[in-house]
């Protein structure tokens, strides 16, 4: 892992990684990247912050992810995460090259960074390369129901390779699953996903048992067309 430290004109620290050396306009163009304000969204089952597209010379158009607390801690600290082992983008950055080299589509990882706030806090972003003219299969079951429909094996083969590997998605649904215009699938947002687990709730059949009712959870509470259910047919 290539991992240095880079000043903005600002002079804001921030720590960057990669699994590639990086130029000194590649980090400037990530670092802007970074501080463009996120977009807050309102549709909840593709998550409140919208990731945002930057070009970046050598990868093209990458998407900036912005990490953000939710449920009731985001109402007193939004974004500040305490500094213990690895930070949030890096963690998933390393879950992404790990789910890739097991045959999971996901996108590919470019950079994470984090930037000190106070001494023992951070903020995080996550640069991954953009899939080009991909929807998620949510939107996709409403405005096309038979590319929705023929995508569904493969969600299910991805999500089979998930739970042989026992690799836990946390939050895996169909807002988190998208496909491109040629019909591949993809899986995202591998934040605070685990591996590693082996017996009980978090052996295999607990890891299918969970994958399970979060994604029927999410289709009945977001009236999803029900043809997405239940993804073995």
């Amino acid at each position: 892992m290539n991992v240095t430290k880079t000043y903005h004109s600002h002079e804001l620290s921030y720590e960057l990684g990669s699994a590639r050396a990086l130029s000194d306009s590649q980090k400037q163009a990530l670092i802007r990247a970074f501080e463009t304000p996120p977009e807050i969204q309102v549709n909840g089952l593709s998550g409140r912050i919208r990731p945002h597209v930057a070009p970046i010379g050598g990868f093209g158009r990458v998407v900036i992810k912005h990490y953000f607390r939710g449920g009731a801690l985001r109402r007193i600290n939004r974004r500040t995460y305490l500094k213990i082992g690895k930070t949030r983008g890096e963690a998933e950055f390393d879950m992404l090259n790990r789910v890739r080299r097991i045959g999971v589509s996901a996108p590919m990882p470019v950079a994470f960074a984090s930037r000190p706030n106070a001494r023992v806090f951070y903020h995080a972003w996550l640069a991954t390369i953009e899939i080009a003219g991909a929807k998620t299969l949510a939107d996709l079951s409403r405005s096309n129901p038979d590319r929705a429909m023929a995508a569904l094996p493969s969600v299910a083969d991805q999500i089979g390779r998930l739970i042989r590997h026992r690799i836990l998605h946390v939050d895996l649904h169909p807002g988190n699953v998208l496909v491109d215009a040629d019909g591949t699938v993809y899986l995202v947002d591998f934040d605070k996903a685990r591996t590693g687990l082996r017996t009980g709730m978090l052996g295999r059949r607990g890891i299918a048992a969970y994958y399970t009712r979060r994604w029927r959870r999410a289709v009945v509470k977001h009236g999803l067309p029900m043809f997405l259910h239940d993804l073995n047919g």
